[in-house]
């Protein structure tokens, strides 16, 4: 009888879990599966594996013996698949992938070096852009997909939710505020410099504000955060920024962050839907849904997709 992977497969999860049912959770099929491979082992090797008691499964010492040379096969295997998956791609392909932040703030090192471990056959090459400029670089095909903040609902494009990112109010250093203002008029009377129609945060400060551009004290636009930034920097007056790059410039001592009021946007993932035909776009497509959504289980929620759906 030869040893088939898959129960070996079974006897290092049952190992790890200590448990017939989270085990066979995690190979997507039953206890009575898995238990049916557990005995086979058991019957091939001429020794028992697991010891069955009030808490679950326990390792006997044959078992235990055996374990580290179970997960080396196992091991092999996956470095056998990687290298043939290499070998396939002589010419990996070229995917665009468009950034509306600093890299580290888009878990970019780690979906380069998952790609490059997972997805050898795909070359990301990585632009910098923003928010309003990717939506219509994703929409015209000039780049294969790419961050942007705001849910965009466009039938031709995909729009993949992957997770709320904190935006604060930020104002000058020295601007003499300890306090972002709970009324409203006096929050309108601030120097406010005012997102651009474009920009993803246009939509916040009427709410924060309780009246548009026209009610503001508005001293200046910006189109993107890193103008916005620029400008409370010189002192001009307050606007609205992504949370972590707020506080990298706050941490440097050139702005203030305000913890009021608490303010959310959602990051998504842009793809045209006619791309993910292109097994390289879905492969990183659904890379990036495992990166910032590694266990989620609900679906996505209305006007949002998983490219698993």
């Amino acid at each position: 009888m030869n040893i088939k992977l898959d129960k070996l497969r079974s006897f290092v999860l049952v190992a790890d879990e200590g448990n017939l049912t989270r085990a066979a959770n995690r190979r997507h099929t039953t206890p009575s599966a898995v238990s049916e491979h557990l005995r086979q082992l058991e019957d091939h090797f001429g020794l028992p594996l697991f010891q069955r008691n009030t808490r679950g499964m326990a390792l006997t010492d044959a078992g235990r013996r055996l374990l580290p040379a179970a997960r080396q096969v196992l091991r092999q295997v996956v470095e056998l698949d990687d290298i043939a998956r290499a070998l396939r791609c002589d010419q990996p392909t070229p995917l665009s992938f468009a950034l509306n932040a600093p890299p580290e703030y888009l878990k970019v090192d780690q979906l380069l070096r998952t790609a490059a471990r997972d997805l050898p056959e795909v070359a990301l090459e990585l632009i910098t852009s923003s928010s309003y400029m990717i939506l219509d670089q994703v929409r015209a095909g000039e780049v294969d997909m790419g961050f942007v903040y705001g849910d965009i609902f466009d039938e031709q494009i995909l729009s993949l939710r992957l997770a709320p990112i904190r935006v604060s109010v930020v104002g000058p250093v020295d601007g003499g505020l300890a306090r972002f203002p709970t009324d409203s008029a006096e929050r309108r009377a601030l120097p406010w410099i005012w997102p651009a129609n474009t920009c993803p945060l246009a939509n916040m400060l009427p709410d924060i504000l309780e009246g548009g551009r026209e009610q503001a004290n508005t001293v200046s636009s910006s189109i993107d955060e890193h103008s916005t930034l620029s400008m409370i920097r010189a002192g001009l007056g307050y606007g609205l920024v992504e949370h972590e790059l707020a506080s990298h410039w706050a941490g440097r001592g050139s702005v203030k962050v305000y913890d009021d009021p608490l303010l959310t946007i959602n990051l998504n993932l842009l793809v045209r839907r006619d791309r993910l035909d292109r097994e390289a776009v879905s492969a990183v497509v659904r890379l990036v849904e495992r990166i910032w959504q590694p266990e989620v289980t609900e679906p996505a929620p209305a006007g949002t997709e998983s490219v698993n759906a």
